[in-house]
């Protein structure tokens, strides 16, 4: 019976709210979620915060760091000294893929079967020895291998702990750190962009061993020493209240649940356009090192501006799009500028330095509706947790599976920076993800996912329980 009260009082408070709440508080709810709630919620959502968004954020910010290293290195020196040619550049990325791909579905199956406070910090402990094993590569081959195996571990960590606006920072730093590590060319015989994974491998084992003790895991089963039962008997009832239900083993029935539903489809046919359409910015440093214009501290400088413009319009997008209730028409909103930007690639107007700087700049903003359209993904199937584990994980694997070689035929780095139709492909995927973000809309209107049998088993078990 207490944990039925216990809905049924956070179902009651959050109704009492959405009649008496005035204005500002609903503002206030908007830019943070808990500002809005009773004190003792308040204590309980500041604790979970602190414990997971410092662990999720630091560690997704390491692993993006990561993935921005290789083009910032790629331009201070590793091309030279690694005698890397042609698309080399473009492989280290495919051969990361690989891994990445490889990995996503089994870790989130193997994250049913054990904790996620065990498996995501162990992934990233070797993580890091093996990102700092990148300084000691010789040869492309040996980049290649590492490439596979460091995408393989941190195949858990995106659809494991979104957090967008991390990634953007990484980035920004990750051109800050190259710069600033430039000083250190050559230090005890280490080029510049050897010390750039040095320091990145360093910074994943402390996070790797902190996680042992800040992820949770689920209400229902967790073991952490900072949760009394009392808070986790709350986030048990608040799971309830929205129709959460924790995660059960995946069944052969549930399997053909999920592989027969339209958003498992449709879902990664959007993703694949948003992966695909957002690589175009990667290459900005590229077209800044072709002018000749700048120093090779400025080439790795000069497009944090872009991942500053991000991390903005990607808090402006989660914000806006939590206070109307809505992700699709900020997903479209997301889609124009990078479409107009590269548009204005796709003329080419190399003559007009203000006018390549504006279009590189806004292939910059969409990235942060890759969060929303995830978001989109559990909100659609909120009240199956097999279906989002399982649907996030296939629509990552497959959306990476096409970034592991399209960008080999329509972004070939040999021919960079100015890609014979990299720049019009980039704007068809910003295209179709517009078409897209309509469809799903207008299906789900029309045929929602519906968990009649989820939710009678649910019913009944609580009548038994009464």
């Amino acid at each position: 019976m207490s944990n039925t009260k216990g809905v049924d009082k956070i179902d009651a408070t959050v109704a009492d709210r959405e009649v008496k709440l005035p204005l500002s508080k609903r503002i206030l709810a908007v830019i943070w979620d808990s500002l809005d709630k009773t004190p003792e919620e308040r204590a309980f959502i500041a604790k979970i915060d602190f414990w997971i968004l410092t662990y999720v954020c630091i560690a997704y910010f390491v692993k993006y760091l990561d993935q921005t290293n290789i083009s910032n290195a790629y331009v201070s020196g590793m091309k030279e000294d690694l005698v890397l040619t042609g698309n080399d550049l473009n492989y280290l990325t495919t051969y990361w893929n690989i891994g990445y791909i490889l990995g996503q579905i089994p870790s989130q199956l193997i994250m049913l079967r054990i904790r996620p406070s065990i498996w995501l910090p162990t992934l990233e402990l070797i993580w890091g020895f093996l990102v700092m094993g990148m300084a000691g590569a010789k040869d492309a081959k040996t980049l290649f291998i590492l490439r596979f195996f460091i995408g393989l571990l941190e195949a858990s960590a995106y659809p494991a702990c979104i957090f967008q606006a991390s990634s953007s920072a990484a980035q920004m730093f990750s051109g800050y750190l190259q710069a600033g590590l430039l000083q250190m060319d050559g230090k005890h015989g280490i080029a510049a962009w050897q010390w750039l994974f040095i320091f990145d491998g360093i910074i994943g084992v402390p996070i790797a061993v902190y996680g042992y003790f800040a992820i949770p895991d689920q209400p229902t089963s967790s073991k952490a020493r900072w949760l009394p039962s009392v808070q986790k008997q709350m986030a048990i009832d608040r799971m309830e209240a929205c129709h959460r239900r924790p995660v059960k083993r995946l069944t052969l029935r549930k399997a053909k649940e999920i592989f027969t539903s339209w958003p498992l489809y449709l879902f990664c046919a959007i993703f694949i356009a948003h992966v695909l359409g957002i690589r175009i910015y990667s290459y900005f440093n590229l077209w800044l090192k072709s002018t000749k214009k700048w120093s090779t501290e400025e080439v790795n400088i000069i497009p944090t501006a872009g991942y500053g413009v991000q991390i903005f319009f990607t808090l402006c997008y989660a914000w806006t799009s939590d206070a109307i209730g809505l992700r699709w028409p900020i997903i479209i909103a997301a889609c124009i500028p990078a479409l107009t930007g590269c548009i204005i690639l796709s003329v080419w107007p190399e003559d007009n330095l203000p006018a390549m700087m504006t279009g590189w700049i806004l292939t910059f903003l969409e990235t942060g509706a890759g969060a929303l359209i995830i978001t989109w993904i559990n909100e659609i199937c909120s009240e199956s947790a097999e279906h989002r584990i399982v649907i996030i994980g296939v629509v990552e694997a497959i959306a990476f599976t096409f970034q592991a070689w399209v960008p080999l035929f329509i972004y070939d780095t040999g021919k960079a920076p100015k890609f014979p139709i990299g720049y019009q492909m980039a704007a068809m995927f910003f295209a179709i993800e517009i078409l897209l973000t309509v469809g799903i809309w207008a299906i789900n209107q029309r045929w929602p996912i519906k968990f009649e049998k989820q939710n009678e088993t649910r019913d009944g078990r609580q009548e038994r329980h009464n």
